[in-house]
């Protein structure tokens, strides 16, 4: 059960092994086969108790995550969407429910491609975003004409899109990275707004949303600095889902006409 959920929710992770392949060591068992609680127990991080299948994937997540920013302390680590259009990545950036996830999935059906929903690893001497393609996760329903396929996984609390669902390709290599949006939506908002940001309020929004900040000299903030200073950052108010998506996507064209 829980294998066939893993390799649902990860299966753009499944590729034929490096010649020194990293292990990650995740168990997961329960007393009676699909009952909870389950034990789920994370090498080098100790055990925890999921009681929903919600629990399982967040903990596999978690690990996985713990895992990579150790194997790759050069990288700055996001928590934001990553989206590639035109040979370009942008970020969508914002709080944990402010309706990133879904911006995301309504650009995937306007010409953007898919790199991740959630965490962005960003390698600072070439500012290039590489993907991390796990299945795409909604807290709710979409509204139309955005829905989501019946292959969605859908679990106590999250709905997940493996990426054979997404209605784009899934880009699997690095992107250049050319812009952040900070998001946050406002259901009272009439009309989508977006307005360009500095590079410094750019770096800070960054650096507020960075996971491995000391792994970096000063606590993160050259990181930070170095990526905020070197792309182009708007804060954007959604309201519309695919009028928010036609205003993202008319920046976007702006952003690689400016820097053309």
């Amino acid at each position: 059960m829980w294998c066939t959920l893993l390799k649902r929710a990860y299966s753009a992770f499944l590729i034929e092994p490096p010649s020194t392949p990293v292990r990650l060591n995740v168990i997961i068992k329960s007393e009676v086969p699909g009952s909870f609680p389950v034990l789920v127990e994370l090498e080098g991080y100790g055990n925890t108790f999921a009681d929903s299948d919600y629990e399982v994937l967040y903990y596999f997540e978690k690990s996985v995550t713990i895992t990579l920013e150790g194997l790759r302390s050069e990288l700055y680590f996001l928590h934001a969407a990553a989206l590639e259009f035109d040979g370009v990545a942008c970020l969508l950036v914002a709080a944990s429910g402010s309706g990133k996830s879904t911006t995301a999935w309504a650009m995937l059906h306007n010409g953007f491609c898919y790199l991740s929903d959630e965490l962005a690893p960003v390698e600072l001497e070439t500012l290039r975003v590489s993907p991390y393609p796990h299945a795409l996760c909604l807290k709710s329903d979409p509204p139309s004409p955005f829905d989501l396929p019946k292959a969605t996984i859908r679990t106590a609390y999250t709905l997940h899109v493996p990426v054979e669902q997404l209605p784009s390709e899934t880009v699997r290599s690095s992107v250049p990275l050319a812009a952040a949006f900070f998001i946050s939506y406002q259901p009272d908002a009439t009309a989508p707004a977006i307005r360009a940001v500095t590079h410094g309020e750019t770096t800070a929004r960054l650096y507020a949303n960075g996971l491995n900040q000391l792994a970096h000299s000063r606590y993160g903030m050259e990181a930070a600095t170095r990526i905020g200073t070197g792309i182009a950052g708007f804060e954007m108010i959604t309201a519309n889902l695919q009028e928010s998506a036609d205003l993202l996507r008319e920046t976007m064209r702006k952003v690689l006409s400016d820097g053309s």
